[in-house]
């Protein structure tokens, strides 16, 4: 089930900034993501019963690991506001990929997780794919004489902004790990250690404009707003339970699935199939996240005495 909502919601993420009123404040929507995660998690572990025994173990040096990788998630989330509301949003789910590739770097740099030629391969594929698209993914060369040169202005900055989101996601996931792997921190417990570290991140720089208007921060927001920030929190839990549940190769199968109703959503959105070099680049996304996902590195064969 966790399986399913996760492809659905990241197949669908990018449409909903259509409820994203034109003024609203980016750091208020990463904000307002933060608390939906908390809201979520603790209602979650309430219903499960597993609020006390989650937190039986919990102490503040643990919790201090928390800090880099919040405040790295707190600036990634910044981005890729900033990057799907720039962008269709296939490109968007492609580009996004590309933290496969730092996520591999950082993992080999902090632990020594080695990756197989398979791997190797489809990371150097999600690379071409990225290439690809950062010339104007699905908006294609039928609407390039009426674009303006400030709409391919704002274009390359989004795509800039989700590359670098995708590295600090890599650097992200390896510090998580990091810290997991060393205090023994559960998973649930450890998303939320990192929203009370990012929430007052946050709060602190928009001090200024706080000050001087404090509901200058959640101007222009409706509930329509809301829809998209307890999706974003709800996907953030849901990666957290079919990694826990069910392993890696199921969550590279749940955004191989939210990449495909991605293409179909958009072709249906746009009345039209995608053009050629964003249907190339999306199956190859496809057919590298399935392959990085199925064919990890070789266990090594243990000699008999």
């Amino acid at each position: 089930v966790f399986c399913l909502l996760l492809a659905a919601q990241y197949g669908l993420q990018p449409f909903l900034k259509v409820f994203i009123a034109d003024g609203v404040n980016k750091v208020s929507l990463v904000l307002g993501t933060e608390l939906a995660k908390v809201l979520i998690g603790v209602v979650g572990m309430l219903l499960d019963g597993s609020l006390a025994s989650n937190f039986a173990g919990w102490n503040p040096r643990g919790a201090a690991f928390a800090v880099i990788p919040s405040l790295i998630y707190a600036a990634q989330n910044y981005l890729l506001v900033f990057g799907y509301q720039s962008m269709d949003s296939i490109t968007f789910n492609c580009l996004n990929q590309s933290k496969l590739v730092s996520t591999a770097l950082c993992l080999y740099l902090l632990f020594g997780t080695k990756q197989s030629v398979v791997q190797m391969v489809a990371l150097a594929g999600l690379l071409v794919a990225g290439v690809m698209l950062q010339d104007g993914g699905g908006d294609g060369g039928s609407s390039s004489k009426g674009k303006s040169s400030s709409s391919d202005a704002e274009l390359a900055v989004g795509v800039a902004a989700v590359i670098v989101a995708s590295a600090l996601s890599g650097m992200a996931s390896a510090a998580c790990q990091y810290a997991m792997q060393r205090i023994g921190t559960p998973a649930h417990v450890f998303t939320l250690e990192m929203a009370f570290v990012a929430i007052p991140a946050l709060l602190v720089s928009q001090a200024g404009l706080i000050a001087e208007d404090p509901t200058v921060l959640f101007r222009c927001w409706d509930v329509r707003t809301l829809i998209p920030v307890f999706a974003s929190a709800f996907g953030g839990m849901c990666v957290g339970q079919v990694t826990k549940n069910l392993g890696g190769i199921a969550k590279g199968f749940a955004i191989v699935g939210g990449l495909v109703l991605t293409g179909l959503a958009q072709g249906v959105q746009e009345g039209r199939w995608l053009e050629t070099r964003t249907l190339v680049a999306l199956v190859l996304v496809v057919s590298c996240v399935w392959a990085h996902n199925t064919h990890p590195p070789a266990k090594p064969k243990s000699k008999r005495q």
